[in-house]
């Protein structure tokens, strides 16, 4: 039967799109934020971009000088944020594997003393 001819209430729950909602299920997660990133900063560009060119342009001058430079500091936060949480990352990766080789049990430095 056609699509259009079947009730709603009969179309199986699991017909949804999955990759859609594991999508959302990942952001919801703690620490999901960070999926969203790479798209909040291309939204923030185009912001930028935009109120440069209406500045530009001449329309409402005052505001778009105001608008662009929040935009401006927002991408800067946003590098800045991200650089730092790389370096966050891998200083605990480092630390990790550091500590997880050097680790000696307290028995054997008893006995080395």
């Amino acid at each position: 039967t056609p699509l259009h001819s079947t009730p709603l209430h009969s179309i199986p729950f699991h017909s949804t799109n999955t990759t859609t909602m594991s999508f959302v299920a990942q952001i919801l997660q703690p620490g999901g934020g960070l999926l969203l990133i790479p798209f909040i900063r291309s939204v923030i560009m185009c912001l930028f971009m935009l109120t440069v060119t209406a500045f530009v342009a001449g329309v409402a001058r005052v505001h778009m000088a105001i608008l662009a430079s929040l935009a401006g500091g927002l991408l800067l936060s946003i590098s800045f944020f991200m650089s730092e949480y790389d370096k966050a990352m891998t200083a605990s990766k480092e630390k990790s594997r550091s500590g997880a080789g050097s680790a000696t049990p307290a028995s054997e430095r008893a006995k080395s003393d």
